[in-house]
């Protein structure tokens, strides 16, 4: 039985204790390839064959890589703290017990995208992971994958919000022409948990941006880089800017939110201490918020204002 160098056991204990905090998160870099360069990249370069099934193939973490636009359907800047908190456990789970499940990857030349597993990868940087990274690579066609990862994404352990699966929606309608869909109203309805009504909406919505006052002049084609909001204020404003109050208000809530990932307040770590600092804030605020958040109740024709009744609790006369 060979013992490992002092060295190197040295130099491994010290990469596992190494402290982990939620500021210490860190994140992979974006190489900001859209689905026409990974496109282009197969075509001219030579992609290594893989055996299909669930073998699991050991990968250096420069030779992975992170596509947001193409493989990442969630609303980037969203649900942040809930996802930094997923990183730093995952974090610390590598530190104590070593390398988690194996990533989704998609081979394109040399390089590996990531399909599923962002978070994961995330993990294994903060951690200073320094061993190589247990991967699954994913042998369909590049529509197949991205698909793959929204397949995955709808069922991961951090779930998508309404918005991650509407933007997911009008994504996958984006991808088609006005009578060439490349998925069905049922498949996209599948994939995305949106409703029918909706995706006939966007189809409806994305058949309008492709006429000639919507398009772009040179290339005939509207902007692939719309969101669903956008695409729908374009269109009722038939192509002039108005002000939209989902959007300013979105834009407003998304600053301050920054603001609050920025000045490193945890508010999701301890509700009670949360609960109480906005008390001080404002002793309204939270009664205010509760009321907003809450679900609107049903008419009811019987139900009675406590300014109604007396002090037995019996209906006023007048």
């Amino acid at each position: 039985m060979k013992h490992q160098p002092a060295k190197a056991k040295r130099k491994e204990t010290v990469e596992r204790r190494r402290a982990i905090t939620r500021e210490g998160i860190k994140r992979p870099r974006d190489t900001g390839a859209t689905k026409e360069d990974i496109e282009r990249k197969l075509a001219t370069s030579a992609t290594p064959k893989h055996t299909k099934g669930s073998a699991v193939v050991k990968l250096k973490v420069n030779s992975i890589r992170v596509a947001q636009e193409v493989f990442q359907w969630r609303t980037p800047q969203y649900n942040m703290i809930p996802s930094d908190d997923h990183i730093f456990e995952m974090a610390k789970a590598i530190q104590n017990t070593g390398a988690l499940e194996p990533i989704l990857v998609f081979p394109v030349a040399d390089k590996y995208y990531v399909i599923d597993g962002h978070h994961r990868l995330a993990a294994y940087i903060t951690a200073g992971w320094q061993g190589s990274i247990p991967a699954r690579v994913f042998t369909g066609s590049l529509d197949e994958a991205m698909r793959e990862a929204l397949k995955l994404n709808i069922k991961n352990k951090l779930p998508m919000t309404t918005r991650d699966k509407t933007e997911a929606a009008w994504r996958l309608v984006k991808e088609g022409r006005p009578g060439e869909w490349p998925d069905s109203i049922s498949e996209t309805m599948k994939l995305t948990g949106v409703g029918k009504g909706t995706v006939n909406r966007m189809r409806s919505a994305w058949e309008t941006l492709h006429n000639a006052q919507h398009s772009d002049p040179k290339t005939g084609e509207p902007p692939r880089d719309i969101s669903w909001a956008q695409a729908q204020a374009k269109i009722k404003g038939n192509g002039e800017p108005q002000f939209n109050y989902d959007s300013w208000l979105e834009e407003r809530a998304q600053n301050l939110a920054e603001d609050i990932v920025r000045a490193k307040l945890h508010l999701a770590k301890d509700i009670e201490v949360t609960a109480l600092a906005l008390e001080m804030l404002d002793p309204q605020l939270p009664e205010a918020l509760m009321a907003h958040w809450a679900p609107p109740r049903p008419f009811d024709p019987d139900a009675v204002d406590e300014d109604e009744l007396d002090e037995d609790g019996e209906r006023l006369p007048f």
